[in-house]
């Protein structure tokens, strides 16, 4: 995902005061952002969980809920601070910064969750940041804390020390009860997940962590229609998971699978127009995949209709506000509840 830092935010970010611990306490755990995409959901749409710009201010994630219902969401980016091994939003706010606190708190206050992501397309990440498994675990708990979410995303889109990565998540999943989730790279349409993604879905399994994966069907080339390029790319990921999580179920596997697409004009030059992404979360929803989202709810409005390229706050498209949130929740939704 390439569109979540902004020209010049670095330097332009004022950092907000932390919240003291007795209100952080008071957001609760809520549930998991994952705890419904098990293989018991059979018959149930993927749940739909857009990824947000978390330094975005003001959050438009209460507007986003207000206007479509959906209360899930995925927090990016944690990245290492300037102190090092020391969580931060973008590299520059802290993880109690109250603005995304209460953002958090008003979904799970709702009846949603949040899940917190690590990584993405630029910045300095945690995981390299943090000389040991101790200290990455301790930085991942605080991440999680800060919002009081149960469920951590782990955006892979660059080297990391895959040793030290699945220790931390092993002993995060086992102490916290945590789910983990790996969000990985896309090659293109024939090849699926990059050699490095699957390295690190085999390192996981290897090392004990029940790890769900998400593949970011975006930014890859490709012919012919975008929407088939990236339901093709799925189908390509579920076959390749199922080699990796060998002896299980073709159901199961779905269900710990998730797809990601970027909406809009995309960093690559592809449009993911309202059908496109319609087509997506349908293919999802008919091969029984646990969740889709997309990049991102910030940039889910009609805002530079004319802009020629990816942007961090608009799609670059003519449209109405939150109309993919809309159009993702409608597609995910089973035929008979989408006729109600």
């Amino acid at each position: 995902m390439r569109t979540h830092l902004r020209p010049g935010r670095r330097s332009a970010l004022v950092l907000l005061l932390v919240l003291p611990t007795l209100l952080l306490a008071a957001c609760g755990a809520g549930p998991s952002a994952d705890e419904d995409t098990s293989a018991a959901r059979t018959g149930a749409g993927p749940r739909v969980q857009p990824y947000i710009d978390a330094s975005l201010a003001p959050s438009p994630l209460p507007a986003m809920a207000d206007a479509s219902g959906v209360t899930n969401a995925v927090l990016g980016f944690v990245l290492a601070g300037a102190a090092g091994c020391t969580p931060s939003w973008g590299g520059t706010q802290p993880v109690t910064a109250p603005a995304v606190v209460a953002a958090a708190r008003d979904l799970t206050e709702r009846g949603g969750a949040v899940a917190v992501a690590t990584g993405g397309a630029t910045g300095t990440y945690l995981e390299n940041a943090c000389p040991d498994a101790a200290s990455l675990t301790g930085a991942y708990g605080e991440a999680l804390d800060a919002v009081g979410s149960t469920a951590l995303v782990v955006d892979v889109e660059e080297d990391v020390p895959v040793a030290t990565v699945v220790d931390a998540l092993r002993t995060v999943q086992d102490e916290r009860r945590a789910t983990v989730t790996l969000t990985l790279e896309v090659d293109d349409a024939e090849r699926g997940l990059t050699p490095s993604a699957l390295d690190l879905v085999r390192a996981a399994v290897a090392a004990g962590v029940d790890a769900r994966v998400d593949a970011m069907i975006m930014n890859f080339p490709y012919t012919g229609s975008w929407a088939d390029a990236m339901t093709a790319a799925t189908g390509t990921v579920l076959t390749q998971l199922g080699d990796v999580w060998s002896g299980t179920e073709g159901s199961a596997v779905a269900a710990r699978t998730g797809v990601t697409f970027m909406l809009g004009r995309t960093d690559t030059g592809a449009v993911t127009t309202l059908d496109d992404a319609t087509a997506v979360v349908r293919d999802a929803r008919e091969r029984g995949l646990g969740t889709v989202g997309f990049w991102s709810v910030g940039r889910d409005n009609g805002g530079c209709p004319d802009r020629p390229t990816a942007f961090f706050d608009c799609s670059g498209l003519a449209q109405s506000p939150f109309a993919f949130t809309l159009a993702a929740r409608d597609a995910a939704a089973s035929p008979e509840e989408g006729s109600r």
